[in-house]
């Protein structure tokens, strides 16, 4: 009796079990998706690099065009231009030099916004806001 009742459990036991096959085929999806999981987690570690790189870049971008545009205004309010010059002259040197500043203020606007919204779209942005943070 104590023996039938112990078969008895026992085929209970195994029924209740998943076959061997959905436990390995459990496992290596599990697997799977570790390895997906960790691939997707070096991928992203890859791009925060390129991402701090490219932030870099536009920091020292803007530091060198707001020294020059520092550089053009000087040039407009302290350069004395000689009065026996000709008007087209001393009208294209103040466009020129003008212009000048001008597209540096631009490109310090545009460096000063990618170095800053950049990150922050990368921190806060939906999935995959990083891939379009470093990708533009």
């Amino acid at each position: 009796p104590h023996r039938a009742r112990f078969g008895v459990q026992q085929r209970r036991l195994h029924r209740s079990l998943p076959p061997f096959g959905t436990l390995l085929a459990n496992m290596l999806y599990a697997d799977k998706r570790a390895l997906e999981t960790n691939l997707q987690v070096s991928l992203l570690k890859i791009r925060e690099k390129e991402l701090q790189f490219y932030t870099q870049n536009c920091i020292a971008i803007g530091t060198q065009a707001a020294l020059l545009s520092g550089f053009a205004y000087n040039g407009i309010i302290q350069v004395d231009i000689p009065t026996d010059q000709s008007d087209w002259l001393k009208t294209l040197y103040l466009c020129v030099t003008t212009a000048a500043m001008g597209f540096e203020l631009i490109a310090v606007l545009n460096s000063t916004l990618c170095s800053m919204l950049g990150p922050g779209l990368a921190l806060r942005g939906p999935d995959g806001a990083m891939h379009r943070a470093v990708g533009g």
